[in-house]
């Protein structure tokens, strides 16, 4: 009874100052809403003075519900038309960006203004929606605006800008036309500025090699044949030895060394050391093989490595990311496509490129097909993939790659999930940055025309980059990035080395018998996880330079496994 009456009293308590609370930020909002709501008219008003300085007098349009417009307004000058100006507010890289743009009578864009009241992209980055250089391109323009061929888009900041493109594409049509505003679209979402086609399968297709593009291409094919300067290798083994027991039961604590240059695929895959009995392991290896996939389906991945071997030429070129299309941007590895469904659509189509290959994968048990772990951009995070991959029943046992012989641990071999780490949650430059931004940039040839380098490489290696992107963020990127790598080197070096200890003390655990069958399980579950989170930053090879967020959390999570397990050891 004492207790139920001090329960009631601190109930009575919380609720009396829920309403005090409640009433004192109602009482706030209604002095703060109409100041704040005054402040965006004032702004407005002064933006649409800026777009038609001739006027003297603006007059409110009607607004269709639905219509994606925050308010239109009839420019009068004398009683006589001059032109419309309207709002729309819509979503950008860091939240949502409020756009005024002006059409005269004869439905051109006399200018754009944006973010006159809200404004929250990325300094020097998305901020440059702002400017004049980027702003002035819409005026005198007909609509519509199209990113890459009437407006350019601002390197590093594709989503910001592509969604001013698209708000001032929607006021223009609907100032136009207010029965041409799209339905139900209360906001607009930035889209990438180019959306990636999805390969066409079922037929058989000669693979145009990046020679055969060279006469129409010649710089492209220049810089291209630049790969082959990557030629240097890093024997994981000799410089990570704790992989002797961490990878213990599988090749590759024997045979892993670094891949070199694109050009180098082929070689590379067929003098791994590693013995290959299926051609599924030329997955992002070779077009020739991505073509025979495209053709056969599933079966393709069935034929024998040294039957595959005897038909592949190409090493990686134009067509895994342009089929046989240049300058279209086609997603060829069609299981990359059919993990990311209708997800596949939110992903800027320079991501999806790299994406195809640059991916943590692994062989479906039952048709050898390169498949994915996930099944959206939600389930690419690694707590998901993990989690797939113990729902993936092999036998009536969580898929594996292998297993430890000595502590009967199912391990899980991860790949090199560049992609899933840039796109992952914690990622600082995902919204305004693309693979191809950062790695493919901008090159001149002696005629001073520009290109796109397709030398793949380290954004550190290209100063006009860093001088002219890169350095309204980062005083020193290269600083920045060689201190972040290091500490991130340094941590997975240590938690490499609590595993190899994990490893040895689970394995004498096993076989001192000292555990029953049930213990070793619940201690083998912990190694599992502990070992996925820490290959999965482990083999990412940007070393943190991509999300250290979600690495250090990886590494976070692997420690934590390593310590639950160890505790049950002792």
């Amino acid at each position: 009874m004492k207790h139920w009456r001090t329960y009631l009293k601190y109930t009575i308590t919380l609720a009396l100052t829920c309403v005090v609370v409640g009433g004192a930020l109602g009482a706030v909002n209604y002095v703060t809403d109409p100041i704040i709501s005054a402040r965006k008219l004032a702004a407005a008003d002064s933006s649409r003075l800026l777009l038609f300085p001739d006027a003297d007098k603006f007059e409110p349009m009607e607004v269709i519900e639905g219509s994606g417009m925050d308010n239109a307004y009839t420019a009068l000058k004398g009683g006589e038309t001059i032109g419309h100006v309207g709002q729309a507010t819509v979503s950008g890289s860091q939240g949502m960006i409020d756009v005024i743009s002006g059409i005269d009578s004869g439905g051109k864009v006399v200018g754009v203004i944006v973010g006159s009241s809200t404004f929250s992209e990325t300094n020097g980055i998305g901020s440059k929606t702002k400017e004049p250089d980027f702003t002035d391109q819409f005026i005198g323009l007909e609509l519509p605006a199209k990113p890459g061929q009437n407006v350019d888009t601002i390197t590093g900041a594709t989503i910001s800008s592509t969604a001013v493109i698209n708000a001032t594409n929607l006021i223009g049509t609907y100032l136009q036309d207010p029965s041409a505003a799209p339905s139900g679209a209360v906001t607009v979402s930035a889209v990438p500025p180019r959306a990636a086609q999805v390969v066409k399968t079922g037929t058989a297709v000669k693979v145009t090699t990046a020679a055969e593009w060279a006469q129409q291409y010649p710089d492209i094919y220049a810089s291209y044949l630049a790969n082959s300067e990557n030629d240097s290798v890093h024997d994981y083994v000799a410089d990570y030895p704790m992989l002797s027991k961490v990878y213990e039961g599988m090749a590759f604590n024997k045979y892993y060394s670094s891949a070199r240059g694109h050009v180098y695929t082929i070689e590379d895959v067929t003098e791994t050391g590693r013995p290959h009995a299926l051609a599924n392991c030329f997955s992002c290896k070779t077009p020739d093989f991505t073509a025979k996939v495209n053709e056969l389906g599933d079966a393709a991945y069935r034929i024998s490595f040294e039957d595959m071997q005897a038909q592949v030429n190409e090493p990686i070129s134009c067509y895994n990311c342009h089929a046989n299309t240049p300058g279209e941007l086609v997603v060829t590895h069609t299981y990359l496509s059919d993990a990311m469904g209708r997800d596949l659509m939110k992903v800027d189509a320079e991501n999806l490129s790299c994406g195809q290959c640059h991916v943590e994968y692994y062989f479906n048990p039952a048709t050898k097909a390169t498949s994915l772990p996930y099944t959206s951009l939600e389930t690419m995070a690694p707590d998901a993939i993990l989690s797939y991959y113990n729902d993936t029943s092999v036998e009536g046992q969580p898929f594996a790659d292998y297993t430890n012989p000595r502590t009967g641990v199912r391990q899980i071999k991860v790949q090199h999930p560049e992609f899933e780490t840039f796109m992952g949650p914690g990622s600082q430059h995902a919204g305004d940055y693309t693979c191809a931004d950062c790695h493919m940039g901008q090159a001149v040839n002696a005629q001073g025309e520009t290109y796109v380098s397709h030398t793949w490489t380290s954004p550190l290696d290209n100063q006009a980059l860093i001088d002219s992107t890169c350095s309204a963020c980062h005083a020193d990127l290269r600083k920045e990035t060689e201190e972040l790598q290091e500490a991130m080197e340094r941590r997975t070096y240590a938690v490499g080395y609590e595993l190899e200890r994990l490893t040895d003390t689970l394995a004498e655990a096993v076989e001192s018998g000292a555990y029953t069958e049930a213990q070793l399980d619940e201690i083998r579950e912990l190694a599992r996880s502990a070992q996925f989170y820490w290959d999965f930053v482990f083999v990412e090879n940007s070393e943190g330079a991509h999300n250290s967020k979600l690495n250090n959390e990886c590494l976070d999570k692997a420690e934590d496994y390593f310590n639950q397990a160890m505790a049950l050891l002792h």
